[in-house]
């Protein structure tokens, strides 16, 4: 009987009821979350194939745009915005995935044994891959940014100014006691 890896793997960031995705500050190290975004595939396939022995990375990997901080408006690629628990999913799936490719390299000598009936080694069936990772809680509060019309959710007791992930434009604090309510009228 043939076993060979799955082909397909679903890999994706976690989203909470609302749809946002957890993102984590390298410099500051706190959390908030932004809605999903097109990078977000180029940025889990640049950080799976960083921990793949078997990729070339200089061949898969696109550009990922720089983001801001929400809180302290500091700027790095994309990639480094994904939070502990996102990094460890994606290593323990590559560590899975190349335990997988070793496992069909040295299995591939046991289907042909006709060619060497006397292997040195046997090849160990690899555990499956991880599932995918839990929905996010629904923990932050939604705050508008005007400039770029995207919507972010932030600590509920963060008082500071905060940055536009996208853009990096600064807005002005707010008090955690304070609710936003934009209005929209028609003219």
């Amino acid at each position: 009987m043939r076993r060979y890896a799955p082909a397909i793997i679903d890999l994706e960031l976690p989203q909470d009821a609302s749809g946002f995705v957890r993102r984590e500050c390298p410099q500051c190290q706190r959390d908030f979350k932004t809605r999903p975004c097109r990078h977000d595939a180029s940025i889990l396939q640049r950080r799976l194939a960083s921990l793949f022995p078997f990729e070339n990375a200089h061949e898969s990997f696109d550009e990922v745009p720089d983001w801001w901080c929400l809180y302290c408006g500091h700027r790095a690629p994309g990639d480094e915005w994904l939070t502990p628990a996102q990094q460890a999913h994606v290593e323990a799936l590559a560590r899975a995935w190349a335990n997988h490719v070793r496992y069909e390299q040295l299995a591939y000598v046991s289907r042909t044994l006709s060619l060497n009936p006397r292997p040195t080694f046997v090849s160990v069936e690899p555990e499956a891959l991880p599932g995918p990772m839990p929905q996010d809680t629904d923990d932050l509060r939604v705050i508008p940014l005007v400039c770029c019309g995207e919507e972010v959710k932030a600590l509920w007791d963060w008082e500071g100014p905060l940055y536009c992930p996208r853009c990096g434009s600064r807005h002005g604090g707010l008090s955690g006691r304070q609710q936003i309510h934009l209005q929209f009228i028609e003219e």
